[in-house]
C-alpha cells in the first residue's frame, strides 16, 4: 500500500538553475562508469538547447531527465534525443523514472518533435526494460561508445505518430 501512495505523491516540474546541484549529485551516482556526464549535463543545461525536467516526492528532488536537441544532423529532422534519465537509488521502483519518461514524451510531443532517440549502457537491462515499456525500440549496439568504452544500444520512440 504504501508504494501505491507514493506513486501518487510524485510531482514533475521543468528544472531551474538552482536544481543544478541535485541533478550533478545524482548523475555522479548514477553515470560515474560511464564517465564524467555530471560536467556535460551542467554544459548541456546551460546550453538553452535542453529541457529539464525534475521529479519530486514531498518536495524534495528525487530524479531528473533531460531532452536536448544538439546535433546538428537531426535539426532539420525533428529529432530529440533523451540525453539523461536518473533516479535516486532509494527510490527506484516507485514509478518516478516512468513518470519522467512519460513526461520527455509529452513534451517532445508539444515540441513537435518526431522521434525521441536515447543511448544506453548495453548491460544495462533495467534501463532497456522502462523504456521499452515507454514504446522505445532497440536500433543499434554502438561500440565503444561511453568515454570508459562501454557499449551502448541506440533506441528510438516515433513520438510524432
Amino acid at each position: 500500500m504504501k508504494d501505491k501512495l507514493e506513486r501518487t505523491q510524485i510531482t514533475i516540474r521543468a528544472a531551474k538553475e538552482s536544481d543544478m546541484e541535485f541533478a550533478h549529485s545524482l548523475s555522479k551516482k548514477a553515470f560515474s562508469r560511464y564517465g564524467p556526464y555530471e560536467d556535460i549535463l551542467e554544459r548541456w543545461f546551460q546550453s538553452g538547447t535542453t529541457e529539464t525536467i525534475l521529479a519530486l516526492m514531498e518536495k524534495q528532488p528525487v530524479g531528473f531527465a533531460m531532452l536536448g536537441r544538439h546535433q546538428r544532423e537531426w535539426d532539420y529532422r525533428q529529432i530529440a534525443e533523451l540525453l539523461a534519465i536518473a533516479v535516486e537509488p532509494a527510490k527506484q521502483k516507485k514509478g518516478i523514472g516512468d513518470s519522467l519518461i512519460r513526461e520527455v514524451v509529452r513534451k517532445a510531443r508539444e515540441l513537435r518533435i518526431e522521434t525521441v532517440v536515447l543511448y544506453t549502457g548495453l548491460e544495462n537491462v533495467a534501463a532497456q526494460r522502462l523504456f521499452k515499456r515507454h514504446g522505445f525500440t532497440p536500433s543499434k549496439i554502438k561500440k565503444s561508445f561511453y568515454p570508459r568504452g562501454q557499449d551502448a544500444i541506440l533506441m528510438y520512440n516515433h513520438v510524432g505518430s
